[in-house]
């Protein structure tokens, strides 16, 4: 009797032992996010087309996503987005509770040297994009730049919020590469004093909004056939804008292509999703699943026509990535030329 009992003590000690030493079993997506209040950051301020598109997309990713966590939407402005993108990578729990929309347009500026830029692009946790976006130059028509002819043929007066913006650099570059002759003039505030500048006479033109916004923020530029898409810059032609020059088909020679191709390749983006980099894989999956079914939830696509939010070729994250490293691997001279081009002060 005293052997059985020193016996089953013993194993029950090594079970204790053992049960301490192997790791508790791991959570499921369901366990983890229900009941969670899960966060969903912007970079801009309320109103914003970065804010429009995250706000319409948090009031459904959580249906999709096992556990149905409340997602709330999170403001966090700064420095052109930057602030948050830096606290997305640095400070945001890698738990999978918070994701952001940061701008496309800084994930290539650790290629260009901006020291303020605290993160690595290719090892955030990529979930998808909304949408593709292509940039477009515009110009007003009354005041005679209405077509890419023009703008290669006399000096047309851009909008620009400021030197390293890129309504400053995307003229500038098509300048040194395609031979347009924009003048830019910074200054202008946001696209709202851009297009009262516009239609005050001030300016002749901007090389920054999407169509996308064109159609949400000034649909009578369109419909009333007031302004003139003299360029569209992207990978490559809107389905939409069939015949309007793409800039980037204008290069004349295979290493100002794939400078145009750097400048202009964050749009094929549009508004990216991440989460920081060390959320666990599963929880990572889950989320590129309930993305991916968000961008097909009907009630969702109803509800971003109804605010004429373009959901234009959405992409997985996987793709998100691909495009990422095709941009960092390129060669570094041409990367030279671009960041030689993004900081004159012309």
């Amino acid at each position: 009797m005293r052997t059985r009992t020193f016996v089953l003590a013993v194993s029950a000690a090594l079970a204790a032992l053992l049960g301490a030493a192997m790791p508790a079993t791991a959570q499921t997506a369901a366990e983890f996010y229900r009941g969670r209040q899960m966060r969903f950051l912007t970079g801009y301020g309320p109103g914003t087309g970065y804010d429009l598109y995250m706000r319409v997309v948090q009031r459904y990713i959580g249906r999709h996503i096992p556990g149905n966590p409340n997602v709330l939407p999170e403001n966090m402005p700064g420095a052109g987005g930057l602030v948050m993108t830096n606290y997305l990578y640095n400070i945001a729990p890698r738990d999978g509770s918070a994701i952001g929309l940061p701008s496309r347009n800084l994930l290539t500026d650790p290629l260009f040297g901006n020291d303020l830029a605290k993160f690595d692009a290719l090892k955030f946790n990529w979930i998808g994009s909304i949408s593709s976006d292509t940039s477009t130059c515009l110009g007003w028509r009354a005041a005679g730049a209405t077509s890419a002819e023009v703008a290669l043929s006399r000096e047309i007066k851009i909008a620009g919020h400021g030197p390293l913006t890129d309504s400053a650099i995307f003229p500038r570059v098509m300048n040194a590469l395609i031979g347009t002759k924009f003048k830019v003039y910074n200054g202008y505030t946001d696209s709202g004093a851009v297009s009262l500048a516009m239609e005050q006479g001030e300016v002749e033109g901007y090389c920054s909004f999407t169509l996308a916004s064109v159609r949400s923020a000034r649909p009578e530029w369109l419909t009333k056939n007031q302004v003139a898409i003299m360029f569209q810059m992207g990978l490559k032609k809107h389905r939409d804008l069939p015949d309007v020059p793409n800039a980037l088909d204008l290069a004349k020679d295979d290493a100002s292509r794939q400078a145009l191709t750097l400048v202009f390749g964050a749009g094929k983006m549009g508004r990216p999703v991440a989460a920081p980099p060390g959320v666990p894989a599963d929880r990572v999956a889950v989320l590129r699943k309930a993305f991916d079914e968000t961008m097909q939830d009907p009630e969702f696509l109803a509800e971003a026509k109804k605010l004429n939010i373009d959901i234009d070729g959405p992409t997985n994250g996987a793709a998100v990535e691909a495009l990422l490293k095709q941009l960092y691997a390129t060669p570094k001279e041409v990367v030279d030329r671009v960041t030689e081009l993004r900081n004159r002060q012309d």
